[in-house]
């Protein structure tokens, strides 16, 4: 029988080994969810398929397994992935700006942005493709709930920041700038019309300039720049 001194060589001789192990697996898992968040891109919701993304990962079908048994369980866990992602995007970006309003109007900037990412994009294949997935809808619904409401959280704070309060109108705006942004980022796809973008982007600063003016005064806002011209109408 092994004494106590020996017991006490072999456990710490399995620590770096069981160490590996746990590293090796967290970064098969985060393969597997990178893999899955460029299938849902590029072939959207119905073509992502556990054997797909294993192949898009480079990883056994074992190992896909023993990560992600089901579909279902590979979508709800690239659902939190991907949220966590793309708000260290945002912190990342938000921290090139002082507080004040140059970060308020950068988030809503931002948006765009961020919805035309893959994590963007895979995030709204979800959404839309659950619509005929009655069993991923139930689950993803109160995750894609919170996100939301996680979001609205976030800018409100930095609006807060800036001296602005958080008003009705000052939710509707960010409710308004977050379903427009994401519209465009799919209308892409069907009317991929940069005027269409340039409209809509330049109609959102006037709505929030017009917030700012209302609530600290018509010299902190600042105009939008005018849109160009047209070609079509010359």
């Amino acid at each position: 029988m092994p004494d106590a001194r020996t017991l006490r060589t072999d456990d710490h001789a399995t620590k770096p080994e069981r160490r590996k192990n746990v590293d090796r697996s967290a970064a098969t898992r985060k393969q597997i969810l990178e893999a899955t968040i460029r299938c849902l891109d590029e072939g959207g919701y119905g073509a992502v398929t556990n054997i797909r993304v294993a192949d898009a990962a480079g990883v056994s079908r074992g190992a896909m397994m023993h990560h992600f048994p089901t579909r279902q369980a590979l979508i709800i866990a690239t659902v939190e992935y991907t949220h966590e992602k793309l708000n260290r995007i945002r912190a990342a970006e938000m921290e090139k700006f002082p507080p004040g309003l140059a970060r308020f109007r950068a988030i809503m900037d931002l948006s765009l942005v961020t919805q035309r990412m893959p994590e963007g994009m895979a995030l709204n294949e979800i959404r839309i493709g659950s619509r005929s997935d009655p069993e991923i809808r139930e689950m993803v619904t109160p995750m894609m709930s919170a996100i939301s409401e996680d979001y609205v959280r976030m800018v409100s704070r930095i609006g807060r920041e800036a001296g602005l309060n958080p008003t009705q109108e000052m939710l509707g705006l960010i409710g308004t700038v977050a379903m427009a942004t994401r519209a465009l980022a799919i209308n892409t796809f069907t009317y991929p019309s940069p005027r269409v973008s340039e409209n809509v982007l330049w109609t959102l600063r006037m709505m929030r300039e017009a917030l700012i003016a209302k609530q600290l005064g018509a010299d902190k806002a600042e105009p939008p720049e005018p849109l160009p011209e047209d070609p079509s109408r010359a």
